[in-house]
């Protein structure tokens, strides 16, 4: 996904504004890091996670337990979840800036995300941020 569908899909998926963050790659991407992300993930506050819910009731996701958090898979290209590692997805939200435009998880938060989980694929991105924060400082 690159960063015209990750908005398309954030707006397919019709959470409300200021109730959710984007973060890990997708928000990544937004930033100008990646030029493309496996798929969205999106913690929601209390408001956007009824939403997600809805989507479950209505047969449009399932709703299973990711790593610490409950998680609304929609599709194979959106992960929404009511937390993130345990924290509950208001006190996440409430940290979000925007980035074109789109509500996303600090960069500080995503690039601890990554080094706590340590994928190969996490190393990859560790470093692109880095490289992109060295071109940002000139």
């Amino acid at each position: 996904m690159n960063a015209e569908t990750v908005r398309a899909r954030l707006q397919a998926l019709g959470l409300p504004a200021g109730g959710y963050v984007l973060h890990s790659s997708a928000s990544l991407v937004l930033r100008g890091v990646l030029d493309e992300a496996g798929d969205v993930d999106v913690v929601c506050g209390a408001d956007a996670w009824r939403v997600a819910l809805g989507l479950v009731e209505a047969g449009a996701a399932t709703l299973d337990l990711g790593r610490h958090d409950l998680r609304v898979s929609v599709g194979d290209d959106a992960e929404l979840y009511d937390g993130w590692f345990g924290e509950p997805g208001d006190a996440v939200v409430a940290r979000a800036e925007l980035v074109a435009g789109v509500p996303c998880a600090p960069l500080a938060e995503v690039v601890a995300f990554k080094e706590r989980l340590g994928r190969p694929k996490d190393h990859v991105h560790l470093a692109a941020i880095r490289r992109f924060q060295e071109r940002q400082r000139g």
